[in-house]
């Protein structure tokens, strides 16, 4: 048996179509293979952006949830104007009817709820009256007592005082 010939400086034509297929096919899938990498870094690209968007959104949330916990002076005085707004005068109406007596007529009564202020026209038969009233009122603590004016009915036979009070929580 005789060794193959391998003439590499004459090849042969079949040899050579083979060798050019061989070379197509590598061409062929050296360029699949960069197209591959260059889909690849394209979907790289797309995704980093998402995930600095992604960031960017969530920073931004956390802002505003920062914001909404802190207050602004302008948002504290909102809440505190409406917390007195909420406030009811059921404490200073409880307080009048603690110290009332038979011997006061009350002829007008105002509240305001945003100040927590009653302010009170009175009828007593006498000034005397008035004052235990107004002792009385200032016996309880929560109360800030004002007497704000006292006067004769004049066209009543009877003469009664006419008295003006506020109140108001200390």
């Amino acid at each position: 048996m005789s060794a193959p010939v391998v003439d590499f400086q004459h090849p042969s034509p079949t040899r050579r179509s083979w060798v050019a297929v061989f070379w197509l096919l590598a061409a062929l899938l050296l360029f699949n293979t960069w197209e591959d990498w260059q889909r690849l870094q394209y979907q790289q690209q797309l995704t980093d952006e998402r995930e600095q968007h992604f960031i960017q959104l969530t920073r931004q949330q956390e802002q505003l949830i920062q914001a909404a916990i802190r207050l602004s002076p302008v948002q504290k005085q909102q809440l505190a104007v409406f917390a007195q707004q909420s406030a009811t005068p059921f404490a200073l109406l409880d307080a009048l009817g603690q110290a009332w007596s038979h011997d006061v007529a009350i002829t007008r009564l105002d509240v305001t709820t945003q100040t927590q202020l009653l302010t009170l026209d009175l009828e007593v038969r006498a000034l005397p009256d008035a004052f235990r009233f107004v002792e009385r009122l200032k016996a309880l603590p929560e109360l800030r007592v004002t007497l704000q004016q006292s006067a004769r009915k004049p066209n009543d036979p009877q003469r009664p005082m006419l008295v003006k009070l506020s109140l108001a929580k200390r």
